[in-house]
């Protein structure tokens, strides 16, 4: 049986660039949904470096069946841009030191997206077109640079990638692992 989502235990900025921060995405609508709270990051014209988010994942002692893959949601009140994201993660038992040991990359190219204009042309990971503002667009990576075991935590880093971010709005992310 197929399962999750399993969503960040711990979610933090990496650094005090001001750049990565918690947010609430609030939608243009009046409908009930309109305001959703995320990792938050800053419009393009803002960032000045590649910046990151520190998640944490707990596994639980059975795994479900089915490959391990990280969903990301991004939502942005806009009409035109791209924004790169670059998994970068490892498992580690109770007793590994994961500060001792390098993460590995999944890189800024998903599996798959559903939604917006986002293409490996361009590195892009998630992109925005004239219909797509406040609309969820989803990205997903399988989970293979490392093995997911049960009963560990995943580390991760989630790198937002200035070279090919040009997105001129605040974007918000919901980040989990779910099992396909």
């Amino acid at each position: 049986m197929a399962g999750g989502p399993f969503l960040p235990s711990s979610a933090f900025p990496i650094g005090t660039s001001g750049e990565v921060f918690p947010n609430v995405h609030s939608g243009d609508g009046v409908g009930a949904a309109v305001e959703e709270e995320g990792l938050g990051v800053a419009n393009a014209t803002d960032l000045t470096a590649d910046r990151s988010w520190s998640l944490r994942f707990q596994m639980p002692t059975t795994l479900p069946t089915g490959t391990a893959t990280l969903r990301v949601f991004a939502l942005a009140d806009i009409v035109a841009g791209d924004l790169s994201v670059e998994p970068l993660w490892r498992s580690f038992a109770m007793d590994e030191d994961p500060s001792n040991t390098a993460l590995l990359t999944e890189g800024p190219d998903p599996d798959s997206r559903t939604g917006g204009d986002g293409s490996d042309a361009d590195n892009s990971t998630f992109g925005w077109a004239a219909a797509d503002d406040d609309m969820y667009i989803e990205a997903r990576w399988t989970l293979n640079a490392d093995t997911v075991v049960a009963g560990e935590v995943i580390v991760m880093e989630l790198r937002i990638v200035d070279a090919d971010t040009d997105v001129a709005a605040v974007t918000t992310l919901f980040p989990s692992i779910i099992f396909v």
